[in-house]
């Protein structure tokens, strides 16, 4: 028996090594497939195979186990287990409740009454190293983690049938593109002074350039250069000159100057336009023009690309 259970142990271990072969062949054949259908299907084919012999090495492992049990109540009819100077039998042993029995087995744990048997050299300050095995738990993960490494190296670094962080995260943010791309075509109107940019587009600027004219040329002049209303064209602004500023301003307006809220004449596309436009007016240096109010407002270059 116990000649069986040492040819039993490297057996399984090449059987672990010789399961993986199947699906490495079936995993280079799903590289083979040009179709996309084909090639999941031989996907999952693969993945199916692998499942299949996971569940084999857990039934060796069952199989090795009831073996041992079976060998140790064979080859140990008595339990060495000193008690008050006695021993315990196998049959006292069999009077233990089921998950006595299981901690005995998962923990492989010796009594204390035993201490004295697996006592080493290695003393220190009166304490003494014992020689305990590892838990049989311990062991199993350890073998699962192993196990997990193989399939992970095929996965992601082997067959390629895995994305690593790096191509996964550009598929992500790839895709995360697209859906706020999708949304802005859908949604455009929901611009406000939080989140408007500036807009080149030559169409965007002439519709911007259009709305000027018929709204804010009767108090700003037709290029810019003021009247009623400041300068636009210089760089001092009294309400900000970004596009943020120039946005909200058009927006809410300023009532105490005179000027009204088109938030309810324009939608939020033709308020982007008309900022957008009134910034590329800046240096234009127009006739007659108003002398600067407000504060002065460097702008990045950028803003004007």
């Amino acid at each position: 028996m116990k000649r069986l259970l040492q040819l039993i142990k490297p057996a399984l271990k090449m059987w672990l090594v010789l399961s993986l072969l199947p699906v490495s062949a079936m995993a280079q054949n799903t590289a083979s497939q040009s179709s996309f259908w084909e090639a999941n299907a031989q996907e999952i084919l693969v993945w199916g195979i692998l499942a299949l012999e996971i569940i084999m090495l857990l039934v060796v492992i069952t199989m090795f186990i009831v073996v041992k049990i079976i060998a140790n109540k064979v080859l140990q009819p008595e339990v060495a287990t000193a008690v008050n100077g006695s021993k315990v039998t196998a049959e006292q042993e069999v009077d233990k409740t089921l998950w006595e029995r299981i901690l005995t087995r998962w923990n492989d744990a010796v009594p204390v009454e035993r201490e004295k048997e697996i006592m080493t050299d290695h003393e220190y300050d009166g304490i003494v190293e014992l020689d305990n095995n590892l838990p049989p738990w311990w062991k199993a993960m350890f073998y699962l983690t192993i196990i997990f490494s193989v399939v992970y190296l095929l996965h992601f670094h082997v067959f390629d049938t895995g994305d690593l962080q790096g191509t996964e995260y550009e598929k992500e943010m790839a895709e995360a593109k697209a859906q706020v791309d999708a949304y802005l075509a859908t949604s455009a109107n929901n611009i406000d002074e939080s989140n408007v940019t500036f807009v080149d587009a030559e169409d965007r600027l002439t519709n911007g350039q259009t709305l000027y004219v018929q709204k804010c040329s009767p108090c700003h002049g037709q290029a810019g250069e003021g009247g009623v209303g400041p300068n636009l064209t210089d760089q001092h602004w009294i309400h900000g000159g970004s596009i943020e500023d120039i946005f909200r301003t058009i927006k809410n307006g300023v009532p105490a100057k005179g000027m009204i809220p088109w938030n309810g004449q324009l939608t939020p596309v033709e308020m982007q336009d008309i900022s957008s436009f009134i910034i590329t007016l800046e240096g234009s240096n127009p006739p007659n023009g108003k002398e600067p109010q407000g504060e002065l407002y460097e702008r990045e270059e950028m803003a004007l690309k």
